[in-house]
């Protein structure tokens, strides 16, 4: 189980990749740990279900991490109450725990779009779940797929590129994850058991059924506080601080859901729907949030 050294002083842990035989129902929780597969929390029995159906569906491979070069300089500070949201950079869905509870995992899966662009926008899109960045938060732990166009002109190269990030530490590619336009992906986050620095994450492409685990440790002075959790199409911020956004096409986000250390099971018609803004404040990327577990966003 190789530990990787990362920039800001955290790290990666990967795991072995897991035989073909393997069997996932029968596995014990030391084999699970060889292969870097969390068992789900007990008090979210369904989860665990789902999700090691899901993981057997996939080829797991090692990941593989380059640094991303992350405009982040903020973050939108939403506090629990009145919806819809607005923000320069998010749009989507965003849900609050009790104040005396917190956020222990955070799983979607959405459609990247066919065609993300293609005027006008320097740095494309981002779509993405993650932990925190809100209510008082200053981290942000997240995993997801940007969008966009590597060079201009009547040939554009379009790329899709995983990553991961814990803010303010750092951003990371993934590279053994290949996405192409239209291409599902599917996303767990889970904060290990007793911990608010370290965490278990899971992407995986749904289409291609490729995916990978890995464990996240923070940096000293970087913990989890589980204020919120989200699912979100962000605009990255170019150096001259105004976020550009790819014209898209509809991001649906479904199975939406959070859970609590207190063992609540969250989703985002309990929480708020995120409208991004241009400099005119004008809508320029609408968050529905519609039904139980199913978050759409659109370029408007």
């Amino acid at each position: 189980m190789p530990t990787i050294a990362l920039a800001n002083g955290f790290s990666v842990r990967t795991y072995q990749v897991p035989p073909a035989d393997f069997d996932l129902d029968k596995a014990s929780d030391r084999e699970r740990a060889i292969y870097g597969i969390p068992r789900c929390p007990v008090a979210f029995s369904d989860l665990a279900k789902r999700w090691e159906a899901k993981a057997q569906e996939f080829r797991i491979v090692e990941p593989a991490f380059e640094p991303r070069e992350v405009k982040r300089k903020r973050l939108p500070g939403f506090r629990p109450g009145r919806s819809p949201k607005t923000s320069t950079i998010w749009s989507g869905g965003i849900v609050f725990p009790s104040s005396v509870d917190r956020i222990k995992f955070v799983e979607g899966t959405w459609t990247m779009p066919h065609d993300p662009l293609l005027t006008g926008a320097k740095n494309g899109m981002s779509t993405w779940i993650g932990i925190d960045g809100d209510d008082g938060s200053g981290d942000v732990l997240q995993a997801g797929c940007d969008a966009g166009v590597t060079t201009p002109g009547d040939d554009p190269q379009r790329q899709f590129n995983p990553w991961w990030e814990w803010y303010p530490a750092g951003s990371f590619w993934i590279t053994t994850v290949a996405v192409s336009p239209g291409d599902e992906l599917t996303c767990l986050i889970c904060v290990q058991p007793g911990s608010t620095s370290l965490a278990s994450i899971f992407l995986g492409n749904v289409t291609t059924k490729v995916g990978c685990f890995f464990s996240a440790a923070a940096p000293p002075g970087v913990s989890l506080l589980g204020n919120c959790a989200e699912w979100i199409v962000e605009a990255l911020e170019p150096c001259d601080n105004i976020p550009e956004l790819a014209r898209y096409t509809t991001v649906r986000f479904t199975e939406c859901r959070a859970g609590t250390v207190g063992g609540y099971l969250l989703s985002p018609d309990g929480g708020n729907a995120i409208n991004m803004v241009d400099a005119s404040n004008a809508v320029i990327s609408r968050g529905q949030i519609l039904g139980k577990t199913e978050v759409h966003v659109s370029y408007v």
